[in-house]
């Protein structure tokens, strides 16, 4: 992927005014998993972006196991109904915010995470 395509959306997500609680879940959900794909560092959001091919730098199995553990914990909380910081539908949400992100940069396997959940 080019990397001015990837450093849009992380700039995009990263200056978004963050209104409600919900969005701010969606927006940290999302840049993280796409910085952490890339490999993109927080100072480079300030510098100019420059125009390469930018690789993916995590496997689809680190992909994989990001998903289980937030497919994991969502289950947990359903399961237990335990006082938790966020709540059970929060911890839905950001499984699909983590498909989301996910779909930005690999369409095949957030389709897999969606037939998953």
């Amino acid at each position: 992927m080019r990397n001015k395509e990837v450093m849009d959306k992380v700039i995009d997500l990263s200056t978004q005014e963050l209104r409600t609680k919900e969005q701010s879940h969606k927006v940290m959900v999302q840049v993280a998993i796409i910085r952490q794909a890339f490999g993109v560092k927080n100072d480079e959001n300030d510098k100019p972006v420059e125009d390469y091919e930018r690789k993916v730098v995590l496997s689809d199995d680190e992909i994989r196991k990001q998903f289980n553990e937030y497919v994991g914990f969502r289950d947990v909380a359903v399961t237990k109904q335990r006082d938790l910081y966020y709540t059970i539908e929060e911890l839905k949400n950001q499984v699909h915010y983590f498909i989301e992100g996910v779909r930005f940069f690999n369409a095949n396997l957030a389709d897999e995470f969606e037939k998953a959940c």
